[in-house]
């Protein structure tokens, strides 16, 4: 069970005695949400801001983790993080009522989770693997992509496919990243060791780098894996035997 799953487990738990607690009864200092809300559409409100964006209650209301909640100060704004929610969820009414509400649809609704996804920051796994590069160096990358594959795998909070790697090594190339662009197909690689795409992406990259013969051994084997790819691949082929 990883780290994500027990953290489900703690949430709900958590929720079920602080119910029993009467935590949510007569609650003070509502900006956002409606004073009049009843403690049971309270609780699931507080609920689903915890699975959805990952944070547990020190983080947005006065209290310290491990902490009884009915010794928490839940009418306090002491928490940055308080203000900023309520905003995010200024922003998310804005996009249902004054948006979504005119496509005619009422199926049509976001949430914290459409783009939090159980993390606190909804970054793309493309963004998260360059702040490392950035801060850590390059080997990072690595380890940061495991990290995050262990933990959030099958959750939905990043996109481990294929097709976006290869996204995200274009992305960074593109960006004059060379060095991150080669890191990410070499995660892609390991990966998917099949990956036509991988091959192809890694051969052009050395082309342009200048390692011809790194980039022949890529296109060679992006058209053993792809035929029919001959008409587009040949042609680098017989640049790089000149």
């Amino acid at each position: 069970m990883t780290f994500r799953s027990i953290a489900y487990v703690f949430i709900a738990v958590l929720a079920s005695s602080a119910a029993q607690a009467g935590i949510y009864d007569d609650p003070e200092n509502l900006k956002v949400l409606p004073e009049d809300i009843s403690s049971e559409q309270l609780q699931e409100t507080m609920r689903s801001f915890a699975l959805d964006v990952g944070l547990r209650c020190s983080s947005c209301h006065k209290g310290e983790e491990g902490q009884d909640l009915k010794e928490y100060d839940f009418a306090s704004d002491d928490e940055e993080l308080k203000d900023k929610a309520r905003e995010m969820l200024k922003m998310v009414a804005a996009i249902n009522q004054d948006h979504l509400s005119g496509l005619g649809d009422d199926r049509l609704q976001v949430t914290c989770l459409t783009c939090h996804r159980g993390v606190s920051k909804p970054k793309s796994i493309g963004q998260v693997l360059a702040g490392a590069a950035s801060e850590e160096g390059i080997p990072a990358m690595r380890s940061t992509y495991d990290q995050l594959k262990e933990e959030y795998y099958g959750a939905g909070a990043y996109n481990f496919s294929e097709f976006n790697l290869g996204q995200v090594a274009r992305e960074r190339s593109k960006a004059g990243h060379s060095d991150q662009a080669r890191a990410v197909l070499d995660i892609m690689l390991d990966e998917y060791p099949q990956s036509f795409t991988g091959h192809f992406f890694y051969g052009e990259l050395m082309m342009r780098s200048g390692d011809n013969d790194l980039a022949r051994k890529y296109m060679e084997k992006a058209l053993e894996l792809n035929p029919e790819a001959a008409p587009f691949i040949k042609p680098r082929l017989e640049q790089l035997n000149k």
